[in-house]
Parts: structure tokens; sequence; C-alpha cells
């Protein structure tokens, strides 16, 4: 049986899939909100995962967090996406970082729920599903670099479990 962490992290990983599926099919049809994508996605992956109602909604928490947190640091100081990844965008898997930039982008989705979930949820805490891209201790400053879509280990300087995420 598959180890219930993995588990968690293929149902992150579909959720992105779906809403990437969901964001290219809307620009082809009548445009959903996010938040309709979203919901669709978390359907999906719970039943395709066999995920709690409780794993889903934690997994599409992240996820909303992750897609705000782009696009605030897009939008705010006008920087690319991969400047907000802090690495080399070669590093990251090419489908997530392609999909997440261009969710980010989009002017025509309402993201004002999630600009309100993205100050209220800017914490990132170990075990969280969390995607690519660099994170700084709370406690210690050390940053760590997240190459693709993972659970959030603890601080490898200080061992504390609360990140918030490097925007420069």
């Amino acid at each position: 049986m598959t180890d219930p962490k993995e588990k968690l992290l293929q149902a992150y990983n579909h959720m992105v899939d779906e809403l990437h599926a969901a964001v290219e099919k809307a620009e082809e049809t009548l445009s959903p909100t996010i938040d309709e994508m979203l919901a669709n996605a978390e359907r999906l992956s719970k039943k395709a995962y066999a995920l709690t109602q409780d794993e889903a909604k934690a997994i599409t928490e992240h996820l909303k967090r992750d897609i705000a947190s782009a696009r605030k640091y897009m939008q705010v100081d006008g920087k690319e996406f991969k400047q907000w990844l802090s690495f080399d965008i070669q590093q990251v898997e090419d489908r997530f970082a392609s999909f997440l930039s261009k969710a980010a982008d989009k002017t025509w989705i309402d993201f004002r729920a999630l600009e309100i979930l993205g100050k209220k949820n800017a914490i990132y805490k170990t075990g969280e599903i969390c995607s690519a891209g660099t994170l700084r201790c709370s406690d210690c400053g050390q940053t760590m670099q997240l190459t693709k879509n993972s659970h959030i280990p603890p601080c490898p300087k200080c061992h504390h479990t609360t990140f918030e995420r490097v925007s420069s």
C-alpha cells in the first residue's frame, strides 16, 4: 500500500493536473471561477486517491495558497515566475511551472478570495504539501529550496517547523 504522505503528495500533483486541465478548457469555453476549478480538481483527486474530506480540503488550501502567493508576487513586484521560485526554472517540474505560471497570470479569473486567503495562510508548516520554491525558516532565517512539489521538512539548521515563502 502507498505511504500516506506519498498518497497526499500524489493527490496534490493530481489536483494540479486537474486544475491545469480546467484552466486550459476554460480558455476554450465559458470560464468558471478558480474556486469551481479547484472544487472539481478536489473532487476528482478525492475519488482517485481515496482521500478523506479533511485531506482533500487541506491539499486544496495548500494549492490555493501557492497560487495566491505566485500571483501576488507577479502582480505586486512585477517579477517573473522564475524569480518567484528563486532558482533555475529548469530544476522545477515543467508541467507544474507551466501551469502555475498560467494560473497565476489569468486576469479573467476572480482571485480576490485567494488574495485574502494568501494573507491568512502565508505560513508554511512542516508536513504540509508545497509547490517548488524557496522557503525561509521563521525562527532562524535559514532558506531551503524545494525543487518539486513535496512535503515541507523541518528546518535543516534549527529543526523549526514554520516557514514563509521567499519572494525575492
